[in-house]
């Protein structure tokens, strides 16, 4: 943060303590011992030990807790309003690393009421001042902190516990716009990488692509909620994440998330998973790069370090995409809300089956069908080749292998939440998609 750009009557006084914490932050980069900026490591006492990085449920705004192994803990955005509560609800009584990605209110509307009810260590941002009342609030926080370190988000590799954080190359100050100077960070436990990208746009995400800086990951938390100008094909070629995590909020009036992208992360052959559905998201990963995601409660799946980055392993539950063992690597999505209005359009809303398994798969006999039990049966002729999709299209038109036409005149798929079915020609459960 750029203290000495506010107008606060405290800016002398933040520029001061930001010229002292920049000259230890300088000397703590130097040090052999691993740190978070100073803070030694834990010692590793489990070799099962987790990382866990939980998407918080925060409506149209961003807050991701990090909790590694050993009990360090970081905190990476922290929402529109109060989320102190919800951070006593998942054990958090200090924070070691406390992020701001950029300084809109989505991301720093609740950062005062954290800094002022738990010890932070150390806080990090895009040394980028913004004009809000929402910013001035965290400054006048920080001011009435002064233990607390300020770090800003210069390429380094910070350590938290176990868990090393590489912090990302920013574009230069002035050059574009808030959403394109996130803080954008590389975390890593052993085998296990998640990426967190902030707001970020089209042009960092291509900047960030320039420098070589954007490897394989597990996790993606999508860029800028899921909008459309949060990709690119060539940034989710080089990433290729198992799971992407969308944080985004019910009715939101932006269109978040845009259906390019939607479209984009399902082609990449990742699991999607978004607040506004699945509430809290929470992803566990370990050294050997196997990891879980889990909401409500439940397992939702299950990978493994070794596995082909586009085949996650769907587990049974009671929500999210389910599948008996045998039918794992088949995978269900339903694309439910049909440009205009989804009654005059029955073929704008359709259901994906991929295989991800290098087999063919014979369906003929198959059933898909919606939670209102409208069904369509597969002719006896239909194959789901070997790494490949079909869809079904709910409206008419003329099979051509890849397509089929529930042959409906009006929508099936509820845009508010439904329930897809997949049948075998025995009746047995395929695989469930619940949305």
């Amino acid at each position: 943060m750029c203290f000495g750009t506010t107008h606060e009557p405290s800016a002398g006084r933040g520029r001061e303590r930001l010229r002292r914490a920049l000259a230890v932050a300088s000397l703590a980069t130097l040090l052999a011992t691993p740190v978070v900026a100073g803070v030694p490591s834990a010692p590793i006492v489990d070799p099962d030990s987790v990382l866990r990085i939980t998407f918080l449920d925060v409506g149209q705004a961003d807050a991701v807790l990090i909790q590694a192994p050993g009990g360090r803990t970081a905190l990476v955005d922290a929402g529109r309003d109060d989320i102190v509560p919800l951070l006593r609800q998942f054990g958090v009584s200090e924070i070691d690393l406390l992020v701001a990605t950029h300084p809109h209110a989505d991301h720093i509307g609740g950062m005062a009421g954290v800094i002022a009810a738990f010890p932070v260590r150390f806080y990090m941002d895009n040394g980028e001042p913004h004009t809000t009342r929402t910013y001035r609030r965290l400054l006048a926080a920080l001011d009435a902190r002064p233990e607390i370190t300020y770090l800003e988000a210069s390429p380094r590799t910070l350590t938290l516990g176990e868990v090393e954080i590489d912090v990302l190359p920013l574009l230069p100050r002035g050059a574009t716009g808030l959403n394109d100077r996130s803080v954008t960070l590389l975390v890593r436990f052993g085998e296990f990488r998640a990426f967190l990208s902030g707001d970020s746009e089209i042009r960092q995400l291509t900047h960030l692509m320039n420098r070589g800086a954007v490897p394989e990951v597990a996790l993606l938390k999508a860029p800028h909620h899921g909008a459309d100008n949060g990709f690119t094909r060539e940034f989710l070629n080089a990433a290729r994440p198992r799971v992407v995590v969308i944080s985004v909020g019910r009715d939101n009036p932006y269109g978040h998330p845009g259906p390019a992208a939607l479209r984009a992360y399902e082609a990449s052959g990742a699991a999607v998973f978004r607040t506004d559905r699945h509430g809290h998201v929470s992803v566990q990963g370990r050294e050997s790069g196997d990891y879980e995601v889990s909401f409500g409660g439940e397992v939702a799946l299950r990978g493994t370090g070794d596995e082909p980055r586009d085949a996650p392993v769907a587990l049974p539950g009671p929500t999210g995409v389910l599948g008996t063992p045998g039918e794992a690597r088949i995978r269900l999505w339903v694309h439910a809300d049909a440009p205009g209005n989804d009654h005059t359009n029955p073929n704008g809303e359709y259901a994906v089956i991929r295989n991800l398994t290098p087999d063919d798969r014979p369906i003929g006999g198959w059933l898909l069908c919606d939670g209102a039990n409208h069904c369509f049966r597969f002719p006896a002729d239909a194959l789901l080749g070997a790494g490949g999709q079909i869809v079904v299209h709910t409206g008419s038109g003329r099979a051509d292998g890849t397509r089929y036409y529930m042959d409906r005149r009006q929508a099936v798929w509820n845009n508010n939440g439904d329930t897809a079915t997949l049948y075998d020609d025995t009746g047995a459960v395929v695989i469930v998609f619940d949305y």
